[in-house]
């Protein structure tokens, strides 16, 4: 892909114990959900038919994946959006085939599922992507905040819809047996 800006890689293995103990905490994570408009909107979010603790102890470490998107050079708020979108389809896809290529894990999705316009569950049907619909941080009840601070030293940004931040991030990685 040829691209007009730079993305950074930062990579660290968490015991999935650690993970659980130091940034863990599905109620509090759960009660942020349920203020987004699209709580209970994917199957992607909460409310879950499974414990997310129960769901993490599956597996023994999280390799954590954290790309840094740089927007120097960015008009506009609508074309860093744009960069960090079309960032985020091929990341997700990334962690796809990572989860292929390492029998037993299970790769994590950077913010929210975006595969379909329309979820099924809002018509009360299963998932039409179960194959690619994955898991956020965040939707099992991790913090990515804290998680990206104490293991690489540095914040997650936001805009506030009129200010471009200096970079965006992509955070999720791979859950392994």
């Amino acid at each position: 892909m040829d691209r007009n800006y730079t993305v950074t890689r930062f990579v660290t293995d968490i015991p999935v114990d650690e993970l659980i103990s130091k940034y863990f905490d599905y109620s509090k994570t759960h009660e942020l959900c349920k203020a987004c408009s699209g709580y209970a909107g994917t199957w992607a979010c909460p409310p879950f038919d499974f414990e997310p603790e129960d769901f993490l102890r599956q597996f023994s470490v999280f390799h954590l994946i954290v790309d840094r998107i740089d927007n120097s050079g960015t008009a506009n708020v609508d074309e860093a959006q744009d960069r960090l979108f079309t960032e985020k389809d091929r990341y997700d896809a990334e962690m796809l085939e990572l989860e292929k290529a390492t029998p037993g894990s299970y790769g994590m999705a950077a913010q929210e599922c975006v595969q379909c316009k329309k979820c099924a569950r809002l018509s009360g049907h299963p998932c039409v992507h179960p194959d690619k619909m994955r898991y956020s941080l965040e939707s099992i009840g991790a913090f990515p905040v804290k998680l990206v601070h104490d293991k690489f030293g540095f914040d997650i940004l936001w805009s506030d819809g009129e200010s471009i931040p200096e970079y965006y991030l992509l955070v999720a990685g791979l859950l392994k047996k």
